[in-house]
C-alpha cells in the first residue's frame, strides 16, 4: 500500500476514533487541528446572499418550527440567551474554557439573533473597533491569513476539528476585519440599518475578533453549525447572515 494511501486510512480512522475522545476537541496541540484549504469561492457578500438566506429558511432549524426531539434549548428553559452585562467580556471565565473544550452547553439549535451587544473582553476595549493590533490577535491554526481574538480562536480551531471528525469541512471567507476594511464593505455592500449587509463602521463585532463569516453554502454545513456551534461558545447572530457567526461564550 502507498504512503499517500496509509495516510488516507490512518486520517479516516483517526476522525472516526476522534469522536469517542473527548480529547479530540479539547485545546488544541501543535500539529493536532486539521488545515483547512484556503480556496473559498463562497462569498458572503456576493450573489450566493439570497440563496444561503433561502437555506436557512428551508432547512427548518427555526425556533418556533422545532419541537423537543430535534434538539432545541426552547425559550422557557433558555434564560442563558438574555444579553449578557455591559462590558461583562469574554476572558478567563469557567464559560469561556467550557466554550473552547465544546463544553458550553448541550448541542441544539439556539434562537437566531437578539443577543444584545458584545460583551467585548477589556484586554481589546482599550484599542477600539476595528484597530486591535496584529500582536493582539491569535492566528487561526486550523485556515491560514485569519486571525481572532485567542480564546475565540483556540474555540474555531476546535470546532473546524470536530467538523471534521463528523464529515464536514468548516472554511472561512472572514474573521478580524480592521476598521478600513468596514469602510470598504460598506462602500461596496451598504449599510445593515439601510438594507445593505455592512455594520457601521466602527461597531462590526468582526472589528474585536469575535466574529467570522462561514461557507454555509452546504445546507449540512449550516446544520452542523447550528446544532454543534453553540457547544463551543459560537451562535448565528444576525437573522439574515446565516453565514455569520459569533463568539458568545457567556450566552449560549
Amino acid at each position: 500500500m502507498s504512503t499517500s494511501a496509509i495516510d488516507s486510512v490512518m486520517s479516516r480512522i483517526g476522525a472516526i476514533e476522534s469522536r469517542f475522545d473527548a480529547s479530540a476537541i479539547s485545546e488544541p496541540q501543535p500539529g493536532a487541528v486539521p488545515v483547512v484549504d484556503n480556496g473559498v469561492e463562497f462569498d458572503p457578500f456576493g450573489d450566493v446572499y439570497q440563496n444561503a438566506v433561502r437555506v436557512r429558511d428551508a432547512s427548518g432549524f427555526m425556533p418556533a418550527q422545532l419541537g423537543p426531539t430535534d434538539g432545541l434549548i426552547g425559550a422557557s428553559g433558555f434564560t442563558s440567551f438574555r444579553p449578557g452585562p455591559a462590558g461583562a467580556g469574554a476572558g478567563g471565565t469557567a464559560a469561556v474554557n467550557a466554550a473552547i473544550n465544546g463544553l458550553a452547553g448541550v448541542a441544539g439549535v439556539r434562537p437566531v439573533g437578539g443577543y444584545g451587544s458584545m460583551p467585548v473582553p477589556s484586554s481589546l476595549r482599550g484599542f477600539g473597533n476595528g484597530r486591535i493590533p496584529t500582536e493582539a490577535l491569535t492566528p487561526l491554526a486550523a485556515q491560514s491569513g485569519h486571525r481572532l481574538y485567542a480564546p475565540a480562536a483556540a474555540s474555531w480551531n476546535n470546532v473546524v476539528t470536530a467538523a471534521r471528525a463528523d464529515g464536514i469541512q468548516l472554511r472561512i471567507t472572514d474573521s478580524y476585519r480592521d476598521y478600513d476594511e468596514q469602510v470598504d464593505l460598506v462602500r461596496r455592500k451598504g449599510l445593515y440599518s439601510e438594507g445593505g449587509l455592512g455594520a457601521t463602521p466602527g461597531t462590526s463585532n468582526h472589528g474585536w475578533g469575535l466574529a467570522v463569516d462561514a461557507d454555509v453554502t452546504d445546507p449540512a454545513t449550516l446544520q452542523w453549525l447550528r446544532t454543534n456551534g453553540p457547544r463551543f461558545g459560537w451562535v448565528e447572530a444576525v437573522p439574515r447572515e446565516p453565514w455569520h457567526w459569533e463568539f458568545r461564550p457567556e450566552q449560549v
